[in-house]
């Protein structure tokens, strides 16, 4: 599973998932200020899900249904970012959970999923 976080992703998160063996490329090393549209298309390309705490990505691909691979938007506001990182991997570590063509929001005790065309 590759990833591609945006630039609102705190570093712990992506050094959770580096440590965890996972390839992430973070936005904010490799792709400051891209637009959300460019970087969609940067993680289509790559077949990546696309990483990120902001619900615009949601908005693109469901309103504007633009093209991707999948996207996991953390919503975790009351979490300091290593507690962030540490739900994302258990979800990531659980069983069957599908992400690809899927949008997945992690909040702290829930996760929601709606399907979209890849």
């Amino acid at each position: 599973m590759r990833f591609l976080a945006d630039e609102c992703c705190p570093k712990a998160i992506v050094a959770a998932l580096r440590s965890a063996g996972r390839d992430v490329r973070y936005a904010a090393d490799t792709d400051k200020s891209v637009s959300d549209r460019d970087l969609l298309q940067i993680a289509v390309s790559e077949r990546r899900l696309m990483l990120t705490e902001d619900f615009d990505f949601g908005e693109l691909l469901i309103r504007d249904q633009l093209l991707s691979f999948g996207a996991v938007i953390l919503f975790l506001p009351q979490l300091a970012p290593p507690a962030r990182a540490a739900r994302l991997m258990r979800v990531l570590a659980g069983p069957s959970l599908i992400l690809e063509s899927a949008i997945t929001i992690v909040e702290a005790r829930r996760i929601r999923q709606r399907r979209i065309s890849a």
